[in-house]
């Protein structure tokens, strides 16, 4: 899909948006302080039916309402990330292009070796006021970029434990004998060391 495709088919969405689909994310703790905020910068969300493919792409269409939320890098709008409010924890992306949502606010914040605060599923980011960010794709190469925070806070251990493979899953390294302490040594210092994972 184009981008100018994908900012129709982003434009069709919100314009979809009626007051039943605000009363059922305020029934799922999302509060409407946070829509606002969020919707200060660009629309916080839209609806759009369709369904979840394998690969986890979202095919518009026929199917049931999604609630459709930007994937914006760099200021630009990437992809689209469509979930349902019934089953938050599978989600598809339209171009299969973003893998971090609130990307730009989540990696300003690496370059003072800060802390970095991830959700489980876009429901759960809404539901902490949109702060933070959810990762999208976790094969995407850009997760490295996670190993250049100091501290990573995570929502629940299943998250922790997510992100903990992901971020040691790595191509194979011209390291010889990995078996060996040398070995792991010199990994170790082609890698740099990971970030602190904690539960919150």
């Amino acid at each position: 899909m184009t981008g100018s495709d994908m900012e129709a088919l982003y434009a069709t969405a919100v314009a979809n948006v009626r007051q039943p689909h605000l009363d059922r994310l305020r029934e799922a703790d999302v509060t409407a302080s946070t829509i606002a905020r969020l919707g200060s910068a660009y629309p916080p969300f839209g609806v759009c039916a369709g369904e979840v493919e394998r690969f986890c792409r979202f095919l518009p269409g026929e199917g049931q309402p999604y609630v459709i939320q930007p994937v914006v890098d760099g200021c630009e709008l990437i992809d689209l990330v469509a979930w349902r409010v019934a089953n938050p924890t599978r989600w598809g992306l339209v171009n299969g292009t973003g893998w971090l949502l609130n990307a730009d606010a989540c990696l300003g914040s690496r370059w003072d070796a800060g802390s970095l605060t991830l959700h489980a599923t876009p429901l759960d980011w809404l539901r902490a006021d949109a702060s933070g960010g959810v990762v999208l794709d976790w094969d995407a190469p850009d997760m490295m970029t996670l190993r250049s925070f100091d501290r990573i806070d995570c929502g629940n251990d299943m998250l922790a434990g997510a992100l903990r493979r992901a971020l040691y899953h790595f191509p194979i390294f011209s390291v010889p004998l990995l078996d060996s302490p040398a070995g792991w040594i010199a990994l170790a210092q082609q890698m740099g060391l990971p970030p602190k994972l904690t539960v919150h």
